[in-house]
């Protein structure tokens, strides 16, 4: 799948391992994250990164998605899908957020 980064402070994190608007990111989610878009982009259909239930990857709403990098770091991301299937898509890497509190 076509992977790209759509918030240019995430590919800083991704890039870079340090972003100023991700700052308080701890580096072992900085490298999750790394590992995250390995997966993603070694992924030929959306079916293989079901293959990798420790990201709990989901379905929020429209076309957002979200992957898990620990309990409360969540990797959030927008599909186009390019197939009818809903199979294979471009992949917008949107944010990182922090849930659950904690």
């Amino acid at each position: 799948m076509e992977v790209i980064f759509t918030n240019k402070n995430l590919e800083d994190l991704y890039t870079l391992g340090k972003s100023r608007a991700y700052r308080n990111v701890p580096s072992n989610i900085a490298k999750k994250l790394v590992k995250a878009y390995e997966v993603l982009v070694c992924s030929e259909t959306i079916q293989d990164v079901w293959k990798f239930p420790a990201y709990r990857f989901e379905h929020l709403c429209n076309d957002k998605y979200s992957m898990r990098l620990d309990i409360v770091w969540r990797l959030e991301m927008e599909i186009s899908w390019t197939n009818h299937d809903c199979t294979i898509g471009i992949i917008g890497l949107k944010d990182l957020s922090y849930h659950y509190g904690g």
